[in-house]
C-alpha cells in the first residue's frame, strides 16, 4: 500500500550523561522546519575491459548523517544553543562610579554597563568635592542605557555613572564548549490520519549559528545545522543502531 509524508511536530533537545543517555528533555519551541540527510563516502572502481569504462565496484568506505533545524523561538536556553554561550541573570540593582570614556564632547552618546536604568546621576572629577552634572546637559535613553552629552563645558574628565538598572537576562557569546546533545522528533503524519511518529538522534554535535536577522521586515528565525555522530555506547542492532532511528505506527491494511 501506498504511505506519504506531510509532518508537522516537536523537537525535543536534552543533553547526554557519561553513559550517553539523554537527560531531562526540553522543547526547542516553534522550530518552522527540520530536515536530516544521509551522505556516504564511496570509493569507485571503474573496469578497463569493455570500452565503457563503466563502474564495476562501489565500495562505501563513510557515512555522514547532518541535521538542520529553523528554530522560531529565540529563547535564552536557545540563544545558548546557537551560539555556543552560557546565560545568566543579573538581578536589579545599582551602578556606583561607572567611568565614562575620556575627552567627550557635546553630540556624543555614549553606552552604560547596563540596560533599563532609571535614577541616573552624573559627576564630574572635580578634585575633594566632585560636580554634580545637571541633568539639562545630557539625555538618557532610560531603555538601552545610553547618554547623549548637549554640553560638557567646565567639566572634569573622566565623568562617572551611577544608576540602578533592572533585572536583566544574559547570554555571552562563544564561552560554552560545542554541545554534544540527544535529540527527538516527536511528529504526526498529517497524510497518514495524524499517525505518530518519532526521530531520535543518540549523539549531535550542533554547529554554531548560521545567521540572525536583526534587522528584517519578518519574523527573525535562527537557523542551525549540526552532525549526528556514530554512538558506540548504543549496540550495534537492526532494531536501534548506532546513530538514531525512526518509530511509526504500521499502518492497517
Amino acid at each position: 500500500m501506498t504511505q506519504y509524508f506531510l509532518g508537522q511536530g516537536k523537537m525535543f533537545i536534552a543533553s547526554r550523561d557519561s553513559a550517553g543517555n539523554p537527560k531531562a528533555q526540553r522543547w526547542l519551541g516553534d522550530v518552522s522546519a527540520a530536515k536530516i540527510g544521509l551522505k556516504t563516502d564511496n570509493v569507485k572502481h571503474k573496469e578497463s575491459y569493455s570500452g565503457q569504462r563503466a563502474t564495476a565496484k562501489n565500495i562505501v568506505v563513510g557515512k555522514e548523517a547532518t541535521i538542520d533545524m529553523t528554530l522560531m523561538e529565540i529563547s535564552q536556553d536557545n540563544l545558548c544553543l546557537a551560539i555556543y554561550g552560557k546565560s545568566s541573570s543579573i538581578a536589579s540593582g545599582s551602578v556606583t562610579g561607572e567611568v565614562l570614556p575620556l575627552a567627550l564632547v557635546a553630540g556624543d552618546r555614549v553606552s552604560l554597563k547596563y540596560i533599563k536604568v532609571s535614577t541616573v546621576v552624573i559627576t564630574d572629577s572635580t578634585p575633594v568635592t566632585p560636580l554634580v552634572v545637571s541633568a539639562l546637559k545630557y539625555d538618557v535613553d532610560a531603555d538601552f542605557g545610553t547618554i547623549t552629552f548637549k554640553d560638557v563645558t567646565g567639566l572634569v574628565q573622566p565623568l562617572k555613572v551611577a544608576y540602578t538598572h533592572a533585572a536583566l537576562d544574559n547570554v555571552s557569546v562563544f564561552t560554552a564548549p560545542q554541545p554534544e546533545v540527544f535529540l527527538r522528533y516527536e511528529g504526526i503524519n498529517l497524510a497518514e490520519g495524524n499517525a505518530p511518529i518519532v526521530l531520535e538522534m543518540y549523539k549531535v554535535n550542533t554547529d554554531p549559528l548560521k545567521d540572525l536577522a536583526l534587522i528584517t521586515d519578518k519574523l527573525a528565525d535562527m537557523n542551525i545545522s549540526a552532525s549526528i555522530l556514530i554512538d558506540n555506547t548504543k549496540p550495534v542492532s537492526d532494531e536501534f543502531g548506532q546513530f538514531g532511528r525512526i518509530l511509526q505506527v504500521t499502518p492497517i491494511p
